[in-house]
């Protein structure tokens, strides 16, 4: 289902009053539930090529582009699963694909893609077939592997009244260059990106509810184009030649 998501910085001064408004309108969704701080940590290995065709394509501001990862949740152990997924934006509308496997099988798929190893344990299982067949496709077609590791820590609210409304606080963003999917879990290399702020995203259908822009009035927030993969990238890679980006998230 295709969603709209509009991003913003926020200073980490005003996260308790924030969360303390959202709350008036929100829970905590599962995952953040669970967790005795309400936070969970998300993993992802972004893919490009050499030409860094997804990072031109982002701060570009190209209508209709995507991005290829590697995502994980929390630590390391044994048996963890993965997804491989695929982000794509048309317009303004976000739209996702992605299908789980073993952490210990993702690298090797990359290189010799077996359509058994993808987990089946449901009744998505053709649509999880045809997402690893489209990744596999376009990770092949356009050369891609992986480029960069991006960490960081996510507190997650859902709507009260299923409406599918969705926000989330994304905090202490960090990164690091990497060769490899297996660097998936690795915390030594990263590096921490914008200190001080963490982002506000906000996601949902069509309309949003009256309170969410009291919500970023209240805070004085400007909705902005950020990118943690271009965030990462850019500062765990130095040399990479930057342009103008257009601000149409």
């Amino acid at each position: 289902m295709s969603r709209i998501e509009n991003k913003y910085w926020v200073a980490v001064e005003n996260l308790d009053e924030m969360r303390g408004f959202v709350l008036n309108y929100m829970n905590h969704d599962y995952y953040s539930e669970i967790m005795k701080n309400k936070f969970y940590t998300v993993r992802s290995v972004y893919l490009d090529n050499d030409q860094y065709d997804a990072y031109y394509e982002k701060t570009a501001g190209l209508e209709k582009r995507s991005k290829y990862r590697i995502r994980a949740y929390n630590q390391m152990n044994t048996g963890k699963t993965v997804y491989c997924e695929i982000k794509s934006k048309i317009k303004e509308y976000i739209s996702k694909e992605r299908f789980p496997i073993a952490f210990s099988e993702v690298a090797d798929f990359l290189v010799n893609p077996d359509m058994l190893k993808i987990k089946n344990h449901s009744a998505d299982y053709k649509l999880r077939l045809m997402a690893a067949n489209n990744f596999i496709y376009s990770v092949k077609k356009k050369n891609m592997k992986p480029a960069v590791n991006v960490v960081y820590e996510r507190e997650a609210f859902e709507c009260k009244y299923g409406s599918g409304l969705r926000i989330t606080f994304d905090m202490n963003l960090r990164g690091a260059e990497t060769s490899s999917v297996n660097n998936l879990f690795d915390e030594d290399s990263l590096r921490e990106v914008k200190e001080g702020y963490f982002i506000l995203e906000i996601k949902y259908g069509r309309m949003l509810p009256s309170w969410v822009m009291s919500l970023v009035n209240r805070f004085g927030l400007r909705k902005e184009a950020i990118s943690k993969y271009v965030l990462c990238l850019e500062e765990c890679k130095n040399n990479i030649p930057k342009i103008n980006r257009i601000n149409n998230d």
